[in-house]
This record gives C-alpha cells, structure tokens and sequence, in this order.
C-alpha cells in the first residue's frame, strides 16, 4: 500500500499560492472556480487541533486502520450514519488497496460560537480493486465540517465537488 509522507499540515506557500491565483483567474466566469480564502479568525491552536485530526484520519485510512479512522468522525454526524460510515469504510479496507493525500488543505470558515470549523482541499484518492486489479485516481474538491466536542474535533460533515 502507498505510504503517504505528507501530513495535512504540510501547505507549502508556493504550492497555496498556485491554487489560489489558478483558482482567481477563473472568478469572473460563470463556469470559473471561486477564490478559496483561508479564514483569518481561526485561533492558532485550534487550527493546529483541527488539521491534526484531518492528519489523523487520512493516515488511519491510509493504514486501513477503521478504529483511528472512525475516531475522527462524530458520532453524531450531520451529512452521513455513523454505523452507515464504519461499514463503508471497512467494506472498502477489504475490497481496495485505498489511499488519499489531500492537497492545500485550508480553514476557509471558523465560527467560534457554534465552534464549526470547514476545511477545504482538493483531495487526491487512488483505490485498486483487490480481486481484479483496476486502479482508479481522481481529485475531488471537497469541503469537511468539523465540530469541537468534548472529546475534540470531530468530522460532522462532507461535501465533494468534482
């Protein structure tokens, strides 16, 4: 299985920077991305907080690890079942050599209020089909809403894009 040696903490500015013009020069199009900003209110610990937990849980499931994975997730998610979730994602361990990096990930939205945070990132996944040997890659846009519960920050949502 494929080792993934970047942590979702390790933003480079000029990795960031392409993005972000890449993703401007296209805002005056209707078919144009929208510019992704980072949220300039997220406190310095709670940033480190949350993007340790999204760490977390792409190393877990890059390790096929479902118990690390599932801790990340709320048991009480917004978009999704808990057990629902446990089941797919043991389903995939046992049926496909999985792995996913995610790209330039960013706090683009933090409410301390409801203490929310939303994470956006261009998401790279491979996964090989174990019994027959296709491989499929892609890279989705996705946004995941963490919450801070007394046990930490925990997924509650996901949302992908194309």
């Amino acid at each position: 299985m494929k080792q993934d040696t970047h942590t979702a903490s390790d933003v480079s500015k000029e990795t960031a920077d392409a993005e972000k013009s890449s993703l401007i020069e296209g805002e005056n199009t209707q078919t144009g991305k929208v510019p992704i900003e980072e949220a300039e209110n997220v406190p310095a610990e709670e940033k480190k907080a949350i993007l340790t937990v999204l760490d977390k849980q792409v190393k877990s499931f890059n390790n096929k690890d479902a118990d690390a994975y599932m801790s990340t997730i709320s048991k009480t998610p917004e978009s999704f079942d808990y057990t629902e979730e446990k089941q797919y994602v043991q389903k995939v361990f046992d049926t496909f050599d999985a792995s996913m990096t995610p790209l330039n990930p960013m706090i683009i939205k933090y409410d301390d209020e409801t203490k929310t945070a939303n994470v956006f990132m261009n998401m790279e996944s491979t996964s090989k089909d174990l019994s027959t040997g296709k491989e499929v890659s892609q890279t989705t846009r996705q946004i995941m809403v963490f919450k801070k519960e007394d046990a930490g920050w925990k997924q509650i949502s996901l949302f992908g894009m194309e």
